[in-house]
């Protein structure tokens, strides 16, 4: 067997170097397939991540461009797939190492295949060397290397199958860092709510990422319990494939799935990728009957800190200290609490505040908040 030698190795560390730094997942297909070619030259290198389930697909090329005969022939490749006989081997054992076409089928063998006749003589490949990367079916994620000609070596095998596992994990951290981002994102834009939630859906609509107050509401209000990496309830994948996904020229969204019990009730809103980030959401709001709960139950989370604030004396630029935020932002506050209580001054709002419902304070910090 053919030894990778000292140059090879150096050009592997560069690489595995080069794709763990990788943040967004979006990123990570084309830096990576700008890698491979200096580590396995050939005439066309494709990334591709299917979801038969969903009938969706992800294919990036290098070089990106085709012309129409190309076009055509990647056309036809996603409806023979099933004829290639390393995707056929690697789904059936789960092994992605590195395999050739003509590990598989001679020359002639391969010749007389629709897959070639309609996909790879169109763009000039008459052998490929690919491999799978380990993916939660049924998402199936590949990298494929096509040469037109049969000169694929064992030291070619070798660097693929020496940098696969750290390809797998190199796209798992960009998928985590990607999360990350995005719910930092939706959290910021929730940060005042405190009868909202969110649920971050894979390609897959299994659940990557929930809160504790999404599972509660799942819980109450659906009967269910929500687990991270488990599936939706069947009730909402279905609402989801019926009009979660719009596809109307317009992209407006489809209605909200709403779930009513007593004073409370549930919407659910659809969120697809590309609007908030890199991976599908689902936005719960939970609502209850104001007539019952009182004027207090509009205010926002922060909007109930600053008063519960203005009711033991603060002043404006005080309580602007001890929340992080400017004077104005206090002020502008006040100014949504007294429409929302149906007062004008700060006396009638610590009054309201005082009839009603008691405000959660902090649990560090009071007593040097309260030198202030």
């Amino acid at each position: 067997m053919e030894r990778l030698g000292p140059s090879d190795l150096d050009r592997v560390l560069r690489f595995v170097g080069e794709i763990a730094a990788v943040e967004r997942l979006s990123e990570f297909p084309v830096r990576v397939l700008d890698g491979l070619r200096d580590l396995i030259p050939c005439d066309l290198i494709g990334y591709n991540e299917i979801n038969h389930a969903h009938g969706q697909a992800l294919m990036v090329l290098d070089p990106p461009s085709l012309d129409r005969s190309g076009l055509e022939g990647q056309r036809a490749f996603q409806r023979l797939a099933e004829q290639h006989p390393v995707l056929r081997y690697h789904a059936r054992t789960g092994d992605g190492r590195a395999l050739k076409i003509s590990d598989f089928l001679s020359r002639d063998e391969f010749h007389r295949l629709d897959l070639y006749a309609e996909s790879f003589r169109l763009i000039g490949a008459e052998d490929q060397l690919a491999l799978g990367l380990p993916s939660p079916p049924p998402l199936v994620i590949g990298m494929a290397f096509n040469r037109s000609q049969r000169s694929f070596s064992e030291r070619d095998r070798q660097v693929l199958d020496l940098i696969r596992p750290h390809l797998a994990q190199a796209r798992r951290n960009a998928e985590l860092r990607s999360q990350l981002g995005e719910m930092v994102v939706l959290l910021e834009g929730l940060a005042d709510a405190t009868d909202r939630a969110i649920v971050l859906l894979d390609q897959t609509r299994t659940v990557r990422r929930a809160s504790s107050r999404a599972a509660a509401m799942f819980a109450t209000h659906l009967g269910f319990r929500l687990a991270v990496n488990h599936s939706l309830p069947g009730v909402i994948d279905a609402w989801i494939t019926r009009c979660g996904r719009p596809e109307r020229l317009d992209r407006r969204p489809g209605q909200p799935f709403t779930v009513e019990a007593g004073h409370r009730r549930l919407s659910i809103r659809f969120l697809p990728r590309g609007e908030i980030g890199e991976y599908d959401a689902l936005l719960l709001e939970q609502a209850r009957d104001q007539t019952e709960l009182g004027p207090l139950s509009r205010l926002s989370r922060r909007e109930h800190e600053v008063l519960g604030w203005v009711s033991r004396g603060k002043t404006n630029p005080q309580i602007a200290t001890i929340l992080s935020v400017t004077a104005g932002t206090v002020q502008k506050h006040l100014e949504h609490i007294y429409d929302k209580l149906g007062v004008r001054t700060r006396a009638a709002a610590a009054v309201a505040l005082a009839s009603g419902a008691a405000v959660q304070w902090p649990k560090s910090g009071t007593d040097l908040l309260d030198q202030a």
